[in-house]
């Protein structure tokens, strides 16, 4: 954070509440790393990952969702939790069990996370929450639909995050700056 003005990350995970015109919208980032056992048991690779206390950050993690009261929760990490990739499944399996049975405990609205360099936003049965995965601006990996896929896209760019007391929505952005595809939720 000292490093460079335009950075904020106060510690490898942390939440923070944004507010305007009387609308809130709590986001909750976590460090996704640690908390996939294949990186854990890497020390010579990931030894980094290996030295940080994964069940402190997901207690954490159950405390802080337990505890807000925000008009919208939104969730961010680096693995998905639910999307095609051709990256071991064993990823997405331990954020499954781990992280996503304490997002649904509290119905958040939204985890997006990135990793794979491509958009997909996809809705899971028996699940609320809307799970995205945010392209890079730089390489990107052909998606394929999987169950749940409502949108998938190769392309490049970012995305905005806009919320008003009945709307959030994330605007999913080419690299000129065009809307491709918007998830959205209403209250």
């Amino acid at each position: 954070s000292d490093i460079s003005r335009r950075w904020e990350m106060p510690a490898r995970y942390y939440t923070k509440t944004f507010e305007d015109d009387g609308t809130t919208v709590r986001v909750v980032f976590l460090d996704t790393t640690p908390l996939i056992d294949k990186y854990r048991k890497k020390a010579d690779t990931y030894p980094d990952a290996v030295n940080q206390d994964a069940d402190a950050q997901l207690q954490w993690l159950d405390k802080t969702l337990g505890e807000a009261k925000e008009d919208w929760i939104v969730v961010v990490g680096h693995h998905p939790i639910y999307a095609y990739t051709d990256k071991s499944e064993s990823e997405r399996t331990d954020m499954q069990k781990k992280v996503d049975t304490i997002l649904r405990k509290y119905n958040v609205d939204m985890y997006i996370c990135g990793h794979i360099h491509n958009y997909q936003h996809i809705r899971r049965p028996n699940s609320k929450i809307d799970y995205v995965v945010n392209t890079s601006g730089s390489l990107t990996r052909t998606p394929k639909e999987i169950d749940g896929t409502i949108f998938c896209n190769d392309s490049p760019g970012f995305s905005v995050l806009t919320a008003d007391k009945n709307n959030l929505r994330l605007n999913m952005l080419d690299k000129e700056g065009k809307a491709i595809y918007v998830v959205s939720r209403a209250k």
